[in-house]
């Protein structure tokens, strides 16, 4: 992790004494409020079950994992990617995993639902916001 940091340091400085793009060093961010999450031992199992049904693999140690506080009363946190505003979980790129935090369904939050997590697992493995088939193929698509 850390040399990749270096490298987009110097990407970043090149671009600037360049005049490029630095697409390739796309920092995620957490939502307001979200705190770090150091991801329970679960989530190196389920990783490795994710990796399995979808033929794809990657570093789980890159993922950046946060809870984000829930709207009272509500079932998610506030985001861009649902209809309704609201999501149990997110993925951003390129490796942040955004999981909902207490609410009134799961008094823990998303961090023990074992399908909103593998969800978003497979969104970082596959590198992509949309749901591609191996969504249907792990039993990840959205219901």
């Amino acid at each position: 992790m850390r040399d990749r940091v270096v490298s987009c340091g110097m990407l970043l400085a090149a671009a600037v004494l360049i005049g490029v793009s630095t697409d390739a060093c796309e920092v995620a961010t957490a939502p307001p409020g979200a705190a770090s999450l150091a991801p329970p031992p679960d989530f190196a199992e389920w990783w490795a079950e994710v990796e399995q049904c979808s033929g794809r693999t990657g570093e789980f140690d890159r993922v950046a994992w946060y809870v984000a506080p829930c709207e009272m009363g509500q079932n998610g946190f506030p985001c861009d990617v649902t209809p309704n505003g609201l999501c149990a979980g997110e993925w951003r790129a390129p490796h942040t995993i955004v999981l909902g935090g207490p609410n009134r369904f799961f008094p823990d939050g998303y961090v023990d639902d074992e399908w909103t997590v593998k969800h978003e697992m497979l969104h970082d493995l596959l590198g992509t916001p949309e749901h591609p088939v191996e969504f249907e193929n792990c039993h990840l698509a959205l219901r």
